[in-house]
């Protein structure tokens, strides 16, 4: 099976010299499907209040004109602001996984970054679910990992079943590195 997404040299914040990377990913890009849906709508309502009053009322007052083009200007580029927000929100939000550690790195534009990492070796339990038939269609789900008394989940994780299999194939292989290491 080839694996993409797995450059060795991968540079992170939180990451440890000695660790090696096997491979990262990003959430389902049916993340991106609400917000989408309302960018098309405030933009369809946008461009229908701009055919009303000009095309149909014709509003013949200049200031009265000038006010409601700067306000639905305005309305259009706020949708468009925010869905670019959710864009670059999907983008900069990564799971990377290691043959030490599981990182989800959350960063943000401006305010906070958010970083978790789970050891493999320290990973009790590993949970995948997908709920309802959209998940089952399009393959992606939440995976819960577990260690003593941290609970990981990753929301929307595409190929969730491959993504599963993978994080119990790189412990297994550690593991069994380890136990030799130690003999």
């Amino acid at each position: 099976m080839k694996y993409t997404h797995a450059p060795a040299d991968i540079v992170f914040l939180g990451k440890d010299l000695d660790e090696r990377c096997h491979f990262y990913f990003r959430q389902h890009w049916i993340r991106l499907f609400w917000p989408l849906i309302r960018v098309i709508t405030w933009s369809a309502f946008v461009s229908m209040a701009l055919w009303l009053s000009v095309g149909i009322f014709g509003v013949q007052d200049a200031s009265l004109r000038h006010i409601t083009l700067i306000f639905l200007a305005m309305t259009w580029m706020l949708a468009h602001l925010l869905f670019l927000t959710s864009v670059f929100r999907h983008f900069l939000y990564i799971v990377v996984v290691t043959d030490q550690r599981v990182h989800r790195i959350k960063r943000t534009l401006v305010t906070h970054n958010d970083h978790q990492t789970i050891g493999l070796q320290m990973l009790q339990d590993i949970h995948k679910s997908q709920h309802g038939p959209v998940q089952n269609l399009l393959g992606f789900g939440t995976l819960t990992l577990e260690a003593q008394e941290t609970v990981l989940k990753i929301h929307f994780t595409p190929r969730i079943a491959e993504k599963y299999e993978r994080i119990l194939h790189i412990k297994e292989v550690e593991r069994s590195r380890n136990k030799h290491n130690a003999l």
